[in-house]
């Protein structure tokens, strides 16, 4: 165990993680308010969107139309997540110099959520690796399901390190590791942490922690006595994954910047624009909701 970090980064998701389980359609326009009500906060980096077939997310049919519209300041990173080799061709015509994919744990989950094997999505990764390579790009991955499956239920470590290493060998820069049904607790994270901290720093790693069961900044505690200091959240706390029943609510950004500064650690936000931003995005949901509702 360390001594906490004197600063965290948060990663924002809102715009792709938060928005892509949202059933009404929520306009461009709205998302790109957002996004640059977002750039305003002091954030270090966003995550914008994802280059995915429509067929799988409606909501995030207008990546391209939004990442050419938001106003892009020079000192955030803005990331796409992008599924496939199409989708990385899609991002680079976007200008990301920042881009994410993503794996599971659990072979299931993987089968779930992306049609293919934990090793299908690796082979993937390969065929994708020489244009991010040419492009010079910064490449996060994800990990799904770290401690718990909605199919699998609990997971075991091994298939979490052989992730992992696969990740690290195909020269990821940071892998962000998922609570996805927000179903593990402190203990089990400081047990995963103790593990893979033996091997990799912890500089090499982001935590994405889901609230569905109220852990989520406790296990944040966890991270942070490792030494993690890169935690994923979504402003207004919206969102959570489409192929994970009940996984509904990402840690809102406003509660890890709460703790953060509770705690003493800069995380370099200005709160009344956080607050902003996380109001507009909720009334825009509330408003759409009632919407559909009507409809």
């Amino acid at each position: 165990m360390q001594t906490l970090p004197k600063s965290v980064k948060i990663v924002e998701v809102g715009p792709r993680d938060g928005l892509q389980s949202q059933s009404q359609v929520i306009s461009s326009e709205d998302k790109i308010n957002y996004i640059d009500l977002l750039s305003e906060t002091g954030l270090q980096e966003i995550e914008v969107t994802s280059f995915v077939s429509p067929k799988w997310i409606p909501q995030l049919a207008d990546a391209a139309e939004v990442s050419r519209s938001i106003n892009r300041h020079p000192e955030i990173i803005y990331t796409a997540l992008v599924p496939n080799f199409q989708g990385l061709q899609n991002a680079i015509k976007c200008q990301f110099r920042s881009v994410a994919v993503f794996t599971a744990a659990s072979e299931s989950f993987s089968q779930k959520n992306t049609n293919c094997s934990i090793d299908d999505s690796m082979t993937q990764f390969q065929d994708m690796r020489k244009l991010w390579e040419e492009n010079d790009l910064r490449v996060r991955g994800y990990i799904s399901t770290m401690w718990h499956c909605p199919y699998e239920g609990p997971i075991n470590i091994e298939p979490v390190i052989d992730v992992i290493t696969k990740l690290f060998d195909l020269g990821i820069n940071e892998i962000s590791l998922g609570d996805t049904i927000g179903k593990a607790n402190p203990n089990e994270v400081r047990h995963t942490l103790d593990t893979i901290l033996n091997r990799w720093d912890p500089a090499s790693f982001a935590l994405h922690f889901h609230d569905t069961f109220g852990m989520a900044e406790s296990n944040i505690i966890a991270g942070l006595e490792f030494g993690i200091n890169t935690f994923d959240s979504s402003a207004g706390g919206i969102g959570g994954c489409p192929y994970a029943e009940g996984a509904s609510g990402n840690i809102a950004t406003e509660k890890v910047f709460s703790l953060c500064d509770s705690m003493g650690i800069e995380t370099g936000i200005q709160k009344d624009k956080l607050d902003e931003a996380a109001k507009f995005i909720r009334s825009i949901l509330k408003k759409e909701s009632l919407i559909h509702a009507e409809d």
